[in-house]
């Protein structure tokens, strides 16, 4: 694929500007020896750099002295960004990567990571969720291993719930959940708690957003929007009935959720994973939808919670309601410690690291015998493992983060008001079916988020530089 001279001249100045930065900040001086670099989200560092001590003294450590774990954001589209300038300038800084599932294809496609098939013991992914081993896979090769899955689920208030005579059988719809949550929504609720709402999720325009439009299309009975991996349509009238529906269960402007019929209140357009888990945790909302890591400090807030299967429209079994999500672990082209980045994945793949994720981070395993066989205190993950036969992917395929900034931008549209539902995914998929018509200006990606990243270098460049002269 031919890149424009432009974007070359961009490619360049990423990687300059890297290099500078990395000149002005202090480095901590390496040991002697191989030291592995990793780079994993802020919520994934936890569980990595807890068993980093096992794995150095483990057989799969020999020859390794250290490993240094980098946080690389709380969004997944934070992490993107930087992997894809990181990995367009051929950068050797990192060992092995943390891919969110629906990237594999982007950096398969680009040879940006390893092929890993020729190098694994014969069903050595045997024991491994289907999905995460399918999500691990891109044109029948295999480039990544299985860490952690993640789960989008319901999570609700058991003291309100059982309060008002409910029960988790009593929401197995969206219409029923509305019901719920408006009957708790009373006058008395708002004096004991004002701050009380119905329902939060990932509504944002991002990443997270995306997840849960094609959860709410999912529950409504449409879980692939591709056409021969070529364009999509959204033409199926399920998807604007469950846009339609979505948009009225937010509050207008200046109305809150108390004693009326809404339950989302206007600030949730821009909730994202932290402040949606912080409304709940806080004991600020009936209903969240969560990924499976909202379960340790739901304990720790001293909450009285239940978490089930996210409704559908009809409250059949078939619709697929969940997003799978969670992170795979791939070893970049441009490292130069590949085989001991392999016995890294493999460690963190294998039970001790798999339970250390799931106890310490709430993050389910990928291995499917920890499912079966749980730590203390968590037999309840028994029970979710019937969710997996209704859950869905994202759309596999190179362009995903390209197709994926669309939709983030139309689905806040329709909720947000700015936009009907027949008019915003018209245009949604309008903007989808050309980027997957014409190629990217740079392999994976495009010419706006380099320029973020070049901002945002410089910004902290700046910033940095202040400090010191304070």
């Amino acid at each position: 694929m031919k890149i424009h001279k432009n974007a070359k001249a961009i490619i360049i100045l990423v990687a300059f500007l890297s290099i500078f930065l990395f000149a002005f900040i202090p480095m901590p001086v390496k040991a002697q020896g191989v030291t592995l670099k990793i780079i994993v989200s802020d919520q994934q560092k936890p569980g990595v750099d807890g068993v980093i001590a096992d794995f150095l003294a483990s057989p799969l450590g020999t020859g390794v002295d250290d490993v240094e774990v980098i946080a690389s954001g709380t969004r997944a589209d934070d992490q993107l960004v930087y992997l894809v300038a990181q990995m367009t300038a051929e950068s050797t800084e990192f060992d092995v990567i943390g891919i969110d599932p629906p990237w594999m294809a982007q950096f398969a496609e680009n040879n940006w990571v390893v092929e890993l098939g020729p190098v694994l013991g014969t069903n050595e992914l045997d024991d491994y969720v289907d999905g995460m081993v399918a999500a691990c896979t891109y044109n029948g090769k295999v480039w990544a291993y299985p860490y952690f899955m993640n789960l989008g689920l319901l999570w609700y208030r058991n003291d309100l719930i059982t309060k008002y005579g409910f029960t988790e059988a009593d929401f197995d719809t969206w219409a029923e959940l509305k019901t719920v949550a408006n009957t708790i929504l009373n006058p008395t609720e708002e004096a004991l708690n004002p701050d009380l709402v119905g329902y939060v999720g990932q509504f944002d325009a991002y990443e997270g957003g995306v997840c849960n439009f094609f959860e709410w299309i999912g529950s409504n009975g449409v879980s692939d929007i591709m056409v021969d991996g070529t364009s999509v349509d959204l033409t199926d009238p399920k998807i604007e009935a469950a846009m339609t529906y979505l948009k009225g269960l937010f509050a207008p402007r200046y109305t809150g959720v108390f004693d009326n019929e809404y339950i989302i209140p206007r600030a949730g357009l821009v909730h994202d994973e932290g402040s949606s888990v912080g409304a709940f945790w806080g004991g600020n909302a009936i209903f969240m939808r969560q990924w499976t890591f909202a379960y340790g400090g739901a304990e720790d807030a001293g909450l009285n919670f239940g978490v089930c299967p996210l409704p559908t429209f009809t409250g059949a079994a078939s619709e697929k309601s969940s997003v799978v999500g969670g992170a795979i672990l791939s070893i970049p082209t441009f490292s130069t410690h590949q085989t001991e980045a392999l016995n890294l994945i493999k460690f963190l793949g294998d039970e001790l690291a798999q339970e250390f994720e799931l106890t310490e981070c709430s993050n389910f395993p990928a291995l499917e015998s920890v499912f079966d066989n749980p730590p203390s205190g968590w037999a309840w993950i028994t029970d979710v493992k019937d969710q997996l036969p209704r859950t869905l992917t994202r759309p596999v395929h190179p362009k995903y983060s390209l197709m994926a900034v669309q939709i983030a931008d139309k689905f806040a549209d329709i909720i947000g008001c700015v936009k009907n539902a027949s008019v915003g995914l018209a245009e949604m998929e309008q903007d989808v079916n050309e980027v997957l018509a014409g190629p990217p200006i740079i392999p994976g990606f495009n010419i706006a988020i380099l320029i973020l990243t070049i901002t945002g270098t410089l910004a902290t460049i700046a910033i940095y530089k202040k400090k010191k002269q304070k």
